[in-house]
């Protein structure tokens, strides 16, 4: 019988061909007792959740090979306004990932802990954001993809998800490129315009508290930290 604390994870399982579960830490969390039962449930990998003040004694890391791949930051702006862009942006139509685009969806995730984690192979990490970019154009996954071009060539993309009454940017990132045009608060300010036009007023976004670049860039689109979590990879 599996223990109920410890979520057999579906998606990530099948996607990495491995089995792979998900552990959320508490305080009352008996955590060793719930990794050696994952072993013995033949995990091959947990991720353990943690809160952001929470960090895992190192005598559990080394008997569990863990690490901390990850402080996830969660961002939310809870006064959007409609802002005037500067640079025309337009919606990516097509179901098609273009060249380009995938390109994209790659520096988007360039702190991904599922490229920091070095027990992944590269392929792993590359083969995520396809997948997540194509579902994301599909729009399984994201309600709008916005696009902006130089000469035809996009350099840079944002995708929107409205869900439980917010937005919820998933991927975003600038062409190495064209990077210091402020491309990036021009696709933030398509995102506030869409949402505002459905009356929505809030926003969110996920990055990492290492992307130091990146957390200045939402604060100083007018985002607040709303939680940290500690993400931790438990290779068994």
């Amino acid at each position: 019988m599996q223990s109920e604390e410890i979520k057999f994870l579906t998606w990530d399982t099948d996607f990495f061909h491995k089995k792979i579960g998900r552990i959320d830490c508490g305080v009352q969390t008996d955590l060793p007792s719930l990794l050696l039962q994952a072993r013995k449930e033949d995990y091959e990998l947990i991720y353990v959740f943690c809160n952001g003040s929470n960090f895992l004694p190192p005598g559990i890391l080394e008997a569990y090979n863990g690490s901390l791949v990850d402080r996830k930051v969660i961002f939310e702006n809870k006064k959007l306004i409609t802002k005037e862009l500067s640079f025309p942006v337009e919606e990516y139509t097509s179901t098609e990932v273009s060249e380009e685009l995938e390109q994209l969806a790659y520096v988007s995730g360039r702190y991904s802990r599922f490229r920091m984690d070095t027990r992944f192979h590269p392929d792993d990490f590359y083969r995520m954001y396809r997948t997540w970019i194509a579902k994301s154009v599909s729009r399984e996954i994201a309600d709008k993809v916005f696009v902006i071009r130089e000469k035809d060539q996009i350099r840079g993309m944002v995708t929107l998800k409205i869900t439980d009454g917010k937005g919820v940017i998933g991927l975003i990132a600038v062409s190495p490129l064209s990077q210091g045009k402020g491309y990036g608060q021009i696709l933030n300010d398509a995102c506030c315009n869409e949402l505002v036009k459905h009356n929505i007023n809030t926003m969110e976004v996920a990055t990492q508290l290492h992307n130091v670049s990146g957390c200045r860039f939402y604060e100083k689109c007018g985002f607040s930290v709303q939680s940290v979590t500690n993400i931790y990879h438990c290779w068994l």
